[in-house]
């Protein structure tokens, strides 16, 4: 909370933080509900999924950027921090990265955090890969098989992606009509193919549209209470022109080149 209030002053605020803190966690188990304290307990960390964990990783973290910075461990090593919220990379030449590691455990053992050891690699490209946001970053092989490094939509990203549609079209949405369901489906399809726009999409975008168009039709069938797969009943200009599922790009000369 010190660290809070060095940059909130408004009182109210900062109680609602504190609250958010102390806040007990209720999950549900097969033996009931359970509700545990221990973050207030141990006064160490915030709730799994609280909506304060984003502002207090980032107030920390800030905390860390300024050291690596001004402690000239940028400048030694030729590493430069990349961060989103509490996950990071460190980018550094061969050579640097174990010196580099080193460092950034001393620093978060000084701001009183604890390191992800089951997260924390040291890779070295080309040779290997890792995953930060979503993306996987390492080797790739273009046209006639020439090697780049780029980036490429994590296999996670993919699988979360097919698990969102799913969810989409089960039957507990029967109730609604078609129109209402592809307008939620577009939603996340228009968020998801935005933000993974990078790299070599095209042919992850073929596997997302081709799995949606057979869950929709999936769903239309059995909403319906038809037989089959849903090919015959509902066509291609059915599902884009009629319902108006979002077209994503078939080529790369189709994507977007806007960024926000």
């Amino acid at each position: 909370m010190r660290c809070v209030s060095r940059r909130v002053a408004d009182k109210k605020v900062l109680s609602v933080i504190k609250a958010w803190l102390r806040a007990p966690v209720v999950e549900k188990t097969r033996h009931g509900k359970q509700r545990t304290t221990q973050a207030r307990d141990e006064k160490r960390g915030t709730s799994q999924g609280s909506v304060i964990s984003p502002l207090m990783a980032n107030l920390y973290f800030r905390r860390f950027l300024l050291a690596w910075e001004q402690h000239g461990h940028r400048e030694r090593l030729d590493a430069v921090v990349v961060n989103y919220a509490d996950d990071l990379v460190i980018c550094c030449k061969p050579g640097n990265g174990e010196a580099a590691m080193a460092t950034m455990r001393h620093l978060m053992q000084r701001l009183g955090l604890t390191v992800n050891e089951k997260k924390t690699k040291l890779i070295t490209i080309p040779e290997g890969s890792f995953t930060f946001l979503g993306y996987e970053i390492g080797s790739f092989y273009g046209k006639d098989g020439v090697p780049y490094i780029g980036t490429h939509p994590s296999r996670k990203a993919i699988k979360r992606a097919f698990k969102e549609i799913h969810d989409a079209t089960t039957p507990r949405w029967n109730m609604t009509t078609p129109e209402e369901r592809i307008e939620k489906i577009n939603m996340f399809i228009r968020g998801w193919a935005a933000y993974f726009n990078q790299g070599p999409v095209v042919r992850t975008y073929s596997l997302i549209r081709r799995y949606t168009e057979r869950r929709i039709r999936r769903w239309l069938v059995r909403r319906s209470k038809q037989r089959g797969t849903g090919y015959r009943q509902y066509s291609d200009e059915y599902l884009y022109e009629k319902l108006g599922l979002h077209v994503l790009p078939r080529a790369r000369a189709d994507l977007s080149r806007a960024k926000a």
